[in-house]
């Protein structure tokens, strides 16, 4: 059996999936992606992961709202969410954390400092001191 933390990495702009996805597995992580917020509620909740990455603007379902109905699941509150995305407004930033994000992320990003966003996120959850 593998201790390889799990993430789904949910974008629907396939360099920025396959791109992200690389360096993921690069650093170690077993990576599952979505094409769309519909694809990766379902795979939320019938899968364990250990972080969450969601664009926001996706077909379907945004990354709002699956941020928002997983936070709201009493079994899947504890996974922490990264929004990362193009939208860099305030209210973008905003929206995301009133939707349950543990951080936001913009587009472009710059991978080593993603990476440590996403190794404490996974740490502090672990731990069981995340924020929520």
């Amino acid at each position: 059996m593998t201790d390889k933390k799990r993430v789904l990495l949910a974008d629907d702009e396939d360099d920025i999936r396959h791109i992200l996805k690389r360096y993921l597995e690069l650093d170690g992580y077993e990576v599952t992606t979505a094409i769309d917020g519909k694809d990766a509620l379902e795979k939320a909740v019938s899968n364990r992961y250990d972080l969450l990455i969601l664009d926001v603007m996706m077909p379907v379902m945004n990354g709002w709202e699956v941020s928002k109905k997983l936070k709201a699941d009493p079994e899947r509150k504890n996974i922490p969410i990264i929004i990362l995305t193009a939208r860099t407004q305030s209210i973008d930033s905003m929206m995301s954390y009133e939707c349950g994000a543990d951080e936001y992320a913009t587009k472009p990003f710059e991978y080593p400092e993603l990476s440590q966003t996403i190794k404490k996120l996974i740490e502090q959850y672990a731990s069981g001191s995340s924020g929520t």
